[in-house]
């Protein structure tokens, strides 16, 4: 033990500065961004027409152009040229321009994106985030993106929109690299799990409250179900952080020197590796929870075979979307956490440094934030032949016609977009509520600038890589892996990063009143 509490100081950039400052590790499943607090929630048109109209239009002078897109998906639409013809179809008119779409499997994303940029290859949209491929800090500091400050200016549709929190959110060195695609902003921590295993055995939901409380169901589900998977998610099973009294930065929530601590030095993580531990022994966790990505995640939801996994997001009308990636299971949620404003950094688009035509990039992003006919076609694909219309604006999808994917949290704006069967009518009120009344974080607005210490991150980020992820799924004794974890990450240098993400820190509190 006494090797354990010493080798825990400094490795809090494990689960905070790595995950932080090179883009976070948590998957597109929880990934459901962008909103308001203050600001007024942006409100869908009246009708597709009233947007259409007020859509802007190509100027005779202007010359044709052709926009390509790179964005992220987890399986590739089939149709997928059927939509691009209609897209084209609607925006010509519009902003004399046409748009080749590049969707690309999330696991090939990023560095399909950093060969081009690297090549200084010329296209125009690309879709970022702080997850996984989007690695949107990171290209802000190599110079990849362009700034829209400028631009935006021209742009009022497109800024009234999105609320200004949403805007202040995407900002780096008061600089705006991204338009937020606006969906939910207030997320909130909890279960999604299969109603047929609540109904079967009588679970008390409400007697979950704690990451800990669900342990008597993994339970139940491990020893009654053989061919059931009690919990499944990729390695950063769940988020040490609020669930244990710390802020994602770092600090203890609360504290009034906003002291960025090592986390790992306190005895909840032990508890925390030590319950994932349990599990994983138990065979509660899925055994390759270590390794597996994203995309093979969602294949493995879609086979039925998951009894629950740990959802970040617990959207409204979320529990449909989730039986979808649950093999067609119904899905009933139970949150343990109030929502609270996440930002809307999970999921943006951006415009590329090498981008010939910036301006008429913007205003296509503008139809998508703003033109319910353009969003549909892009989230939904086209009427009759990807999705049937069984209400005023609720959707059935095609699941045999090629274009099923999930799209609409990557781009523009969800909450002027269709409804999919199954979700209340009032969904999107309800998520514009729950974004504007959700409780900002005590440090809304600040973001680390990991450019004075991108060599100790991307050290630290191997690091947690290497040891992290086992750790926290589970997968190893954490007495015998963390002295070497420890040993790692002080070589990678984190005393260094912990001092500079102070050092911003106290500079950002100084500047905005909070210290």
């Amino acid at each position: 033990m006494k090797v354990w509490k010493r080798s825990m100081a400094s490795a809090l950039a494990i689960c905070f500065m790595a995950v932080l400052i090179l883009a976070g590790c948590s998957g597109k499943n929880n990934n459901e961004p962008a909103a308001s607090s203050s600001a007024a929630s942006p409100s869908a048109p009246s009708s597709p027409a009233e947007s259409a109209s007020e859509s802007p239009s190509a100027t005779p002078e202007e010359a044709p152009v052709e926009l390509t897109y790179y964005y992220i998906v987890f399986n590739m639409p089939t149709d997928q040229q059927a939509v691009e013809d209609a897209v084209n179809e609607y925006i010509k008119p519009k902003i004399n321009a046409t748009i080749k779409l590049k969707p690309i499997i999330e696991s090939g994303y990023k560095d399909k994106i950093n060969t081009m940029l690297a090549a200084n290859e010329a296209f125009d949209l690309l879709w970022t985030s702080n997850w996984g491929g989007g690695d949107y800090d990171n290209k802000v500091v190599k110079g990849a993106l362009l700034p829209l400050d400028d631009l935006l200016a021209a742009s009022p549709n497109l800024q009234s929109a999105i609320p200004q929190v949403a805007w202040d959110d995407t900002k780096v060195d008061g600089k705006i690299y991204a338009v937020p695609n606006m969906q939910i902003a207030a997320k909130a921590e909890g279960f999604a799990i299969q109603k047929r295993f609540v109904d079967k055995y009588a679970i008390d939901l409400d007697g979950i409250k704690t990451q800990a409380d669900i342990e008597p169901v993994l339970k139940v589900i491990k020893d009654n179900e053989p061919d059931i998977i009690p919990i499944a998610k990729t390695a950063h099973m769940f988020d040490f952080g609020r669930q244990y009294g710390y802020a994602p930065q770092g600090y203890k929530l609360g504290d009034p020197e906003y002291k960025i601590i090592d986390t790992l030095d306190k005895p909840e993580y032990r508890t925390f590796l030590d319950m994932m531990r349990k599990w994983y022994k138990a065979g509660y966790i899925y055994k390759d929870a270590a390794t597996i990505k994203d995309d093979q995640l969602n294949s493995l939801l879609s086979s039925g075979k998951v009894a629950m996994e740990w959802n970040t997001t617990m959207k409204p009308g979320g529990e449909v979307d989730d039986q979808k990636r649950f093999g067609n299971n119904e899905i009933v949620y139970k949150r343990i956490s109030e929502p609270e404003f996440t930002g809307v950094r999970p999921t943006m688009t951006s415009i590329s440094k090498t981008s010939k035509n910036p301006d008429r990039a913007l205003r296509f992003l503008e139809l998508t934030a703003t033109d319910p006919t353009l969003f549909n076609l892009l989230a939904f694909g086209i009427e009759g032949k990807h999705y049937t219309k069984v209400g005023d604006n609720t959707v059935k999808i095609n699941q045999d016609g090629g274009y099923k994917e999930d799209l609409g949290w990557v781009f523009g704006n969800v909450l002027i977009g269709y409804l999919k069967e199954g979700q209340a009518p009032d969904t999107w009120e309800v998520t514009k509520a729950l974004n504007k009344n959700a409780k900002l974080p005590e440090v809304h607005g600040f973001n680390f600038n990991n450019e004075p210490y991108k060599t100790e991150g991307a050290n630290v980020f191997a690091v947690g890589e290497q040891y992290g992820k086992a750790l926290q799924s589970g997968a190893v004794d954490p007495e015998k892996v963390f002295p070497k974890y420890y040993d790692a990450v002080q070589k990678a240098g984190v005393a260094k990063q912990t001092e500079e993400m102070q050092k911003q820190l106290d500079e950002w509190l100084t500047a905005n009143g909070k210290k």
